[in-house]
């Protein structure tokens, strides 16, 4: 009897949460903390201020603001079972801690973040949650991963664009394809508020450029490993 199978090999752990609604009332606290941080403080020269569109904050800020430890402790809570499914030890994982919250404000068309990687040294896992979305939504407790989680280079402002590590290697294969999934293709998130992503530490990601006078909040942070 002929078996014809597919399975894929190699991939790259992504974790995803949805507040939903409950965080609704954090979300605005978050935000105004972070506007109050802006003026108060220059921030950072990092991956968000190589352009005169965009701050970001110090790191640290959950030793600041109420609202960016509450959210510390979110993460704390969700990161610990997504570390234990991609294969991180049970004996590590409660001692897994996150640490080192900042915040980034594009402020206004032309604003982006250029590609770069989250930690180093103990920096286990990163990710970005979004206090706000590229859209507003009534009913944060109804999430479609289809909407939100796409393959490829997506179209939009304010996208984050996660890169294979592999895109080098695979793009040798020089044939016409009806998808880039396993051929080195981009992975695009639309932020939403109340969406929190997950993802390793050597993972490339960017944000694409707004062309709209708008805003658009964030807030990254570091996943660090115990020192044992």
């Amino acid at each position: 009897m002929t078996q014809i199978n597919f399975k894929p090999i190699f991939p790259s752990p992504l974790g995803y949460v949805n507040f939903g609604n409950a965080n609704k009332e954090l979300n605005k606290q978050l935000i105004e903390d972070m506007e109050t941080e802006m003026l108060e403080h220059e921030g950072k020269q990092k991956t968000f201020k190589k352009n005169t569109c965009s701050w970001q904050s110090l790191e640290g800020q959950e030793t600041l603001y109420n609202s960016f430890e509450i959210l510390r402790q979110k993460i704390d809570d969700v990161i610990k079972p997504i570390l234990s499914h991609s294969g991180v030890s049970d004996n590590i994982t409660p001692y897994i801690e996150t640490r080192n919250l900042w915040g980034n404000i594009i402020l206004d068309a032309g604003g982006y973040s250029r590609p770069h990687n989250h930690g180093s040294g103990n920096t286990l896992w990163g990710g970005v949650y979004y206090p706000k979305g590229i859209t507003e939504e009534e009913d944060l407790d109804n999430f479609d991963e289809t909407k939100h989680i796409l393959n490829g280079y997506g179209k939009g402002d304010g996208l984050l664009i996660m890169f294979d590590p592999s895109h080098g290697y695979k793009n040798q294969v020089e044939t016409k394809l009806n998808s880039q999934e396993f051929y080195g293709g981009e992975v695009s998130v639309v932020p939403r508020e109340s969406l929190l992503i997950l993802f390793p530490a050597w993972l490339i990601h960017m944000v694409t450029p707004l062309t709209k006078k708008e805003k658009r909040y964030s807030i990254s942070f570091d996943v660090n490993k115990p020192q044992m």
